[in-house]
């Protein structure tokens, strides 16, 4: 017999979900199989069988399950399968009890977007619980909210940050009308939606040599190991949790590239569809706050980082011309948050001014300036 584990599939979780069995009990599989799916607060992933056999599952789907859990076993054959049923201890009351009711997708859905527990939905006394009936359970006087896994994985990494880290804020005023410009010819050109975000991404991208503090790493023995690239985590919010995939080699990336991914990373995102690899590595974050009703917001650093960059709404404002006219111009606040054990006030600054500079002047940024 051999166990199929849990292995730690996200550095900042201890508890996940196995929400699919990809195999039928008794089911002979092959090594390399995939066998079950399972939820972290960021991603998805498969589990694969590591030996050949017939599968006997031990936990049902949806159920919680953390690194090490034992959720199956793989026998060498079906009569072993029975050996084992066999020889193990008749199930006590509550548990021959669970599975009685069944979830419609839609019902799953909405009841872990908001953390129903399978206790409230067991008390309901339905065989079949839909999505109608998880709503009225949800507006019962009393009902509880309890945060859902991607809720829960953002206040675990804000909790550790502010426990861990002494950060500090700074923030500068862009004008951003020669990047919009810029960003709409662009645009024009490659057929890619290219805006604020894909500029600063491809700005940050290219400013590792000059500043590797805030793209460092810190250790445990509190020295920070510094940067070969820049790795850009971008956070993405579409109403189903925070997530922040990263842009690999940003500075290596071109901007119609950076583009497609930050359009890939948003149809993740409302599909809730990423996988481990997709958030993971990076070295410095791009918090987007861009509503325009947004002047500035400030970020956590990410644990295991020491910087992260906000980018606020467009907002207009007027501004004096050397003859004393008065004339309108687009600005964004430009903002960040960092790790004050390695990177001090004047390193910030200047961060921030030479991000304002590119932004001021595209023409700087590879892509931007070809005509």
């Amino acid at each position: 017999m051999n166990d199929i584990e849990v292995p730690k599939l996200n550095t900042n979780d201890t508890a996940y979900v196995l929400v699919e069995w990809l195999a039928e009990d008794g089911q002979p599989l092959k090594e390399g199989d995939p066998v079950a799916v399972v939820e972290t607060s960021k991603a998805t992933e498969e589990l694969y069988c590591e030996h050949d056999g017939v599968l006997h599952r031990l936990v049902a789907a949806p159920s919680d399950c953390g690194p090490g859990d034992v959720v199956a076993h793989l026998f060498a054959s079906d009569e072993a399968v029975r050996e084992f049923l066999a020889a193990r201890p008749a199930p006590a009351a509550d548990e021959a009890a669970e599975g009685r009711f069944t979830l419609t997708e839609p019902a799953r859905g909405l009841a872990e977007q908001h953390g129903v527990a399978p206790a409230a939905l067991a008390g309901l006394g339905l065989r079949v619980i839909r999505e109608a009936d998880v709503q009225r359970l949800l507006a019962s006087p009393g009902a509880v909210h309890t945060p859902n896994r991607a809720q829960r994985g953002v206040a675990a990494a804000v909790s550790q940050s502010h426990r861990e880290i002494p950060a500090a804020f700074t923030a500068v005023v862009v004008g951003v009308d020669p990047a919009l410009a810029a960003a709409r010819e662009l645009s024009e050109r490659t057929g890619a939606l290219i805006g604020l975000p894909e500029l600063l991404v491809a700005v940050l991208g290219r400013l590792t040599a000059r500043f590797p503090l805030c793209y460092g790493t810190p250790t445990a023995e509190g020295t920070l190991l510094l940067p070969a690239a820049a790795h850009v985590g971008v956070t993405v919010d579409v109403g189903k949790g925070l997530f922040a995939p990263v842009v690999p080699d940003a500075g290596e990336q071109p901007l119609a590239e950076i583009a497609g991914l930050l359009m890939d990373f948003r149809i993740k995102a409302m599909r809730e569809d990423f996988r481990a690899e997709d958030l993971d590595g990076a070295n410095i974050l791009l918090s987007l706050n861009n509503d325009d009703d947004v002047l500035f917001a400030q970020p956590i650093v990410f644990p295991g980082q020491t910087c992260a960059v906000a980018l606020g709404g467009v907002r207009q404002e007027a501004v004096f011309a050397a003859d004393g006219t008065v004339a309108p111009r687009s600005v964004a606040v430009v903002g960040l948050a960092y790790d004050h054990r390695f990177v001090n006030g004047s390193t910030a600054v200047e961060f921030l001014k030479a991000i304002k500079v590119a932004l001021e002047a595209p023409e700087g940024i590879p892509d931007a300036g070809d005509r």
